[in-house]
């Protein structure tokens, strides 16, 4: 990921604020992820093989044209890109991607949306952490979207649902086929709009325990913007920025509103 201007500026504040254990964190829900989450460095068993996947992604010098419907690349300056370049630069690295395998895999998430497909790396990740769980991953660019059903096919993962569409009209249809959302990863139009407008969609689906995670938190002022309200929002009762991502819990029993910021070494 290319860093601009704003992303400087707030990551010396996110270095000088944050936290780095979970030492100091009162909620014990916060605390527990902390624990067994964000500072748990065992390797799962997958991890070997998706890191696999990875470096396999990383050598791939095909070229593939990229339909952008969102807010552009300021990584990229064109549309046709070498899967090796998209991996490298425009996927998330790997300590993001098994991070959010952790989190799945702790909460136990069954319904998941990812807004963002690009390779499908990481809808690999979300689909591994519980082989239980429906992971639907919605693209727009016809060429990503049949690259990453490829991957799918290839590595045997029969839990993950692709569809190459708009997020405006998937995302409604999506969320209607379910009864209620657990886990929500948004990495795609990254404008700020888009962003709240994709939140309050979803929020018609959350419960006691959903997460939603938006990528990329500090990637713009309007990015920055959406994401102050998001986690504002009376509905979150914990947010965590660990400066590339956002987070947002729901937990009722959390009687104060908790928001922290955590240093994580992506």
């Amino acid at each position: 990921m290319t860093i601009n201007i704003h992303q400087i500026k707030h990551f010396i504040g996110h270095f000088i604020l944050a936290k780095r254990n979970g030492h100091g964190i009162h909620s014990p829900f916060a605390y527990q992820l902390c624990e067994e989450v964000f500072y748990n460095h065992n390797q799962f068993y997958d991890f070997k093989s998706l890191n696999s996947i990875r470096n396999g992604l990383l050598a791939n010098q095909t070229k593939l044209s990229i339909e952008d419907f969102g807010a552009g690349s300021k990584t990229f300056k064109t549309n046709t890109r070498t899967i090796k370049d998209i991996a490298s630069k425009g996927i998330s690295s790997r300590k993001q991607s098994e991070l959010l395998y952790k989190l799945l895999n702790f909460l136990k998430c069954k319904n998941v949306i990812e807004l963002g497909t690009a390779l499908g790396l990481n809808t690999l990740y979300l689909a591994l952490a519980n082989k239980k769980a429906q992971v639907i991953s919605i693209e727009g660019s016809s060429e990503l979207y049949n690259f990453a059903q490829q991957l799918s096919k290839k590595n045997n993962t029969g839990n993950i649902h692709f569809t190459n569409n708009v997020f405006d009209k998937a995302l409604p249809e999506t969320l209607t086929s379910l009864n209620e959302l657990d886990f929500l990863y948004v990495d795609g139009n990254h404008t700020y709009e888009a962003t709240l407008n994709y939140f309050h969609q979803a929020l018609k689906k959350k419960h006691n325990n959903s997460v939603f995670i938006f990528d990329d938190i500090y990637w713009s002022k309007g990015m920055t913007k959406a994401w102050q309200e998001i986690k504002k929002h009376p509905s979150v009762r914990l947010s965590i920025d660990s400066f590339y991502f956002g987070m947002v819990f729901f937990k009722e029993e959390l009687k104060e509103k908790v928001d922290l910021k955590l240093f994580l070494h992506y």
